[in-house]
C-alpha cells in the first residue's frame, strides 16, 4: 500500500470512529476535542487547539508551555478509583522515559468536572523523535456520551428493568464473590416472595401488580439496604443475602421486616402487602450459594405449607420430615383417598398438574391423558360454562379473606359422556418452590358423597 492509499486508510479510520462516538463527521470530532503537539525535551507546546469545554476555564494564550497545560487539566480532573494521576502519567520525564524504551503510545481515560458538569474524557498520546527532540502529539476528546451508553447498557444487563434491582444471573454472581471471598464470615441468605401476589394481578390487574414489585423492591432497599446483596429472581420472588450479620442480629431485623404490614398507594386507593422469609446461615449451614438457597428455599416453603407473613430459619429437621414424607408411597395414598384430588397452578391459565383415578372416573375417563384432552388442560374448562365465573370469583374472595389460603365452592360439571354433575370443591391455595402458587382441591359429587355416607352407615 502507497503512501497516499495509507493516508486515505487512516482517514476512513478516522471518520468511521467518529462516527462511532456519536459525532456526524471526523471535522466535528476534531473541532470539539483538544489537540497540541509538545517538545517534550523543553516543555513548549506549538498548534494548540482547545475543546469549547477546556476552553470554558482557560485560554490558549495563557498556555506557555506544556507543564502550564497539565497543571490546568490536573485542577479539574478526577482519576479513576486507584489510577494514577494525569500530572504523574503524562509528566515530561515519564513519556520521554517511555519513548526510549521504546513504547511510543499511551492512553487514560478520565473524569473531570468543568463548570459542574461531569465529563469522561480519553487523552491519548503519540511520541516521536524531531530533530533530536523528543515530542508528543496529544489528543484529549470527549467520551461522555459513549460512557453513558455503556453504563446504560451494564445495567441493562446487570438490573432487572421493573424493580431497579439486581437481576438473578448479577444477583448470584454478587453473591458468589462475596462468598468465595470471605468464606468464613458470618452472613444471611434469606429467600422471600410476596404473600398470595396472584390477587394482585387477577383482582387490580398486572399494572398494580407491577406496582407492588416495585413498592417491594424499595421496602427491601429501606430495610435491608446497608451491606448487603439485594436482587429479583423472578417473578415475585427476592433474593437478599445480609453480610457480617450474627445470627441473632439477622432475626432481629427479619422479624421486624416480616412483623410489619407494608403497602403501596396509587390514586386514592393503598395496597397492602407482606412477606413470607426462608434463610440460612453461613458458614455453618453451608459456604456456597447453591448449599444456601436451597436450605432457604426449604424454609421458604415451610413458612408457605404452615402459615404466611412469617420467617424461618433453614433447620435439619426441614430434610429429615421431608425424607419421612417421601417415604410413603404416593400413589398409594392418593388411590386410597376416598375421593377426586385435583393439582392445578393458580395462574391465568390454570394448568392441571396432577390427577388421581377418581378424579378420571368422576368425568368418566380412563386414564390422564384422556382427561387432559377433554378438559384442555385447565380447571377454567371442567366447571360448568354458567358457573364458572361465580366459581372463579368465590375462590378468589375466599382465599384472600382468610390467611390459611382455603375455600369452598359447589359447582356443575359435564363429563365426558355429557352428564351433568354436581360438586363439592375444597382447595387449599399453596406456595410450591418448583411451580409457583398451586391449588390442591378435593372433590366429588352429591351421588358419591351419599353412597359413602350409606356404606359408612351414617344418615346425612
Amino acid at each position: 500500500m502507497d503512501k497516499k492509499d495509507r493516508s486515505a486508510l487512516y482517514e476512513l479510520a478516522g471518520k468511521c470512529f467518529a462516527r462511532y462516538l456519536g459525532y456526524v463527521s471526523l471535522e466535528e470530532f476534531m473541532d470539539r476535542s483538544t489537540s497540541f503537539t509538545a517538545a517534550l525535551s523543553d516543555d513548549t507546546i506549538r498548534d494548540l487547539r482547545l475543546s469549547q469545554s477546556i476552553s470554558a476555564i482557560t485560554s490558549e494564550s495563557s498556555i506557555e508551555s506544556y507543564s502550564a497545560l497539565i497543571g490546568v487539566l490536573r485542577e479539574v480532573w478526577s482519576p479513576e478509583p486507584l489510577g494514577p494521576d494525569i500530572g504523574e502519567i503524562f509528566s515530561r520525564e515519564k513519556l520521554i522515559s517511555m519513548y526510549r524504551s521504546g513504547s511510543k503510545f499511551i492512553s487514560a481515560d478520565y473524569a473531570c468536572v468543568i463548570c459542574g458538569e461531569t465529563h469522561r474524557k480519553q487523552i491519548a498520546c503519540q511520541l516521536s523523535e524531531e530533530d533530536g527532540q523528543i515530542c508528543g502529539t496529544f489528543l484529549i476528546f470527549d467520551l461522555t456520551d459513549e460512557y453513558s451508553r455503556k453504563m446504560t447498557v451494564m445495567k441493562m444487563a446487570e438490573y432487572d428493568g421493573l424493580t431497579q434491582l439486581l437481576n438473578k444471573q448479577s444477583c448470584e454472581n454478587h453473591v458468589e464473590e462475596f462468598l468465595s471471598a470471605a468464606p468464613e464470615q458470618e452472613c444471611i441468605l434469606m429467600i422471600m416472595d410476596i404473600d398470595f401476589f396472584k390477587r394482585f394481578n387477577d383482582q387490580y390487574g398486572h399494572d398494580v401488580g407491577d406496582i407492588v414489585l416495585q413498592a417491594a423492591a424499595r421496602t427491601l432497599e429501606k430495610f435491608f439496604g446497608r451491606d448487603s446483596i439485594i436482587g429479583r429472581t423472578g417473578g415475585d420472588e427476592f433474593l437478599v443475602l445480609l453480610k457480617h450479620r450474627t445470627p441473632d442480629e439477622a432475626e432481629e431485623e427479619i422479624g421486624q421486616f416480616c412483623r410489619q404490614r407494608h403497602f403501596v398507594e396509587r390514586g386514592s386507593k393503598a395496597y397492602t402487602f407482606t412477606f413470607s422469609v426462608g434463610y440460612a446461615v453461613s458458614p455453618s449451614q453451608g459456604s456456597t450459594l447453591a448449599e444456601l438457597s436451597s436450605k432457604a428455599d426449604m424454609a421458604l416453603y415451610n413458612v408457605k405449607m404452615h402459615h404466611r407473613n412469617d420467617f424461618i430459619r433453614y433447620s435439619p429437621e426441614m430434610l429429615m420430615q421431608k425424607r419421612t414424607q417421601l417415604s410413603f408411597n404416593l400413589s398409594d395414598i392418593v388411590s386410597g383417598i376416598p375421593g377426586a384430588i385435583l393439582v392445578y397452578k393458580a395462574d391465568e391459565k390454570e394448568e392441571i398438574l396432577f390427577a388421581n383415578e377418581q378424579l378420571y372416573a368422576l368425568f368418566e375417563c380412563d386414564s390422564m391423558d384422556e382427561l387432559l384432552r377433554f378438559s384442555g388442560d385447565s380447571f377454567r374448562t371442567i366447571v360448568h360454562p354458567d358457573d364458572l365465573d361465580r366459581v372463579e370469583e368465590s375462590i378468589l374472595r375466599q382465599v384472600n379473606a382468610n390467611e390459611f389460603g382455603l375455600d369452598y365452592v359447589t359447582y356443575r360439571i359435564i363429563t365426558k359422556t355429557g352428564r351433568i354433575k354436581v360438586v363439592d370443591d375444597i382447595g387449599h391455595l399453596v406456595h410450591t418452590p418448583r411451580y409457583g402458587d398451586i391449588f390442591y382441591v378435593f372433590l366429588y359429587d352429591r351421588e358419591q358423597k351419599n353412597e359413602i355416607l350409606r356404606k359408612a352407615g351414617v344418615e346425612e
